[in-house]
């Protein structure tokens, strides 16, 4: 597993970790923050990643985490 921590366009800070899975794909499951307090919990799945650097597969995934989180709240 490997971690990141991010903060959202709409100001949540998160925690997240993401392993490779199959198919070409990483799962990731984040922790979302809001002046300390927690806010939830999601996870997803990025797809077509065999191809990416290390530091692009992080910046895909946290763009995923963005995505997810933002498009909720």
């Amino acid at each position: 597993m490997t971690d990141c921590v991010g903060t959202t366009s709409n100001g949540f800070n998160y925690t997240a970790q993401y392993e490779l899975a199959v198919m070409s794909s990483v799962t990731w499951a984040a922790t979302f923050r809001k002046d300390g307090i927690y806010r939830g919990m999601r996870h997803g799945r990025v797809f077509a990643i065999s191809e990416l650097s290390d530091p692009d597969l992080k910046r895909a995934v946290m763009d995923d985490i963005e995505e997810t989180w933002v498009g909720m709240h």
